[in-house]
């Protein structure tokens, strides 16, 4: 594989990765994870496992996470931050724009490119953001998992197809817990300070060097795609103390 190259395209309209725009969302970004961090602290005992996965700083990477709470961004979020990697998740385009457009490019959020002639150009940003050694966040499903027993759904292959175009490192991320401060369907937190803790985990990067040969062809992309929801839901699967469903064991189709 690869290292990181830079993006064709130098349009950097929306939001930059040079040095100067990274060390200014990086002091936008502390205070914002001071912010969240006090938050969350009060509904839940946050824990961290497996740092010693993700690269050293200054290496592109791609962090795959679950998606299954919408508190999840934060605690994904602030498990990378206080422990010195930005994350830039990935954000529709359309939103950078207005107040809180202003705040996604000060905290150096990624829009997507989705009206894009191709689905490459669509992760331009994302794609000078690794280039730059940032760290990307992205939910592979593109959605909150509807499973009622919260199992990673269909992944779209966005993640995949930025992996095998860039050769960055793919890191895993799972967590649980955080259902029982914020249920689904509730509109309301649970505030029970230190009744409960919710857990990241990032796992080692997910080896796809031989896929790289035919990393241009979409069975490819459906063949890493489905090893990254494989291995995301064995992580779910540790975390909830649970048997890992058959369907998550089956052999790579490339579908």
């Amino acid at each position: 594989m690869s290292a990181v190259t830079e993006p064709d395209s130098n349009n950097h309209d929306l939001v930059s990765f040079d040095p100067a725009s990274v060390r200014s969302q990086n002091r936008a970004g502390t205070v914002a994870a001071t912010a969240a961090f006090g938050l969350m602290r009060t509904a839940t005992k946050m824990s961290v496992r497996g740092i010693e996965h993700l690269p050293p700083k200054g290496t592109g990477i791609i962090v795959a996470a679950y998606h299954a709470n919408h508190l999840d961004p934060i605690l994904v979020g602030l498990a990378l931050k206080r422990n010195g990697r930005m994350p830039h998740f990935l954000a529709k385009s359309t939103l950078f724009s207005g107040a809180l457009g202003l705040i996604l490019k000060t905290i150096g959020q990624i829009p997507v490119l989705r009206s894009s002639a191709s689905a490459g150009d669509s992760l331009e940003y994302a794609k000078d953001a690794l280039a730059h050694g940032q760290t990307v966040v992205i939910y592979p499903e593109g959605t909150l998992t509807k499973d009622p027993e919260l199992w990673p759904q269909h992944f779209k292959t966005g993640t995949a197809r930025l992996a095998l175009e860039t050769g960055a490192p793919i890191i895993p991320a799972a967590h649980w817990g955080l259902n029982t401060i914020f249920p689904r369907g509730q509109k309301k937190l649970r505030f029970k300070p230190f009744s409960n803790e919710s857990t990241v985990v990032f796992g080692p990067p997910v080896d796809y060097s031989d896929l790289w040969a035919h990393r241009a062809e979409k069975a490819t992309m459906g063949k890493l795609s489905k090893r990254l929801k494989d291995t995301i839901a064995r992580m779910v699967a540790e975390l909830s103390e649970r048997a890992l469903p058959q369907r998550f064991e089956e052999k790579e189709t490339g579908e």
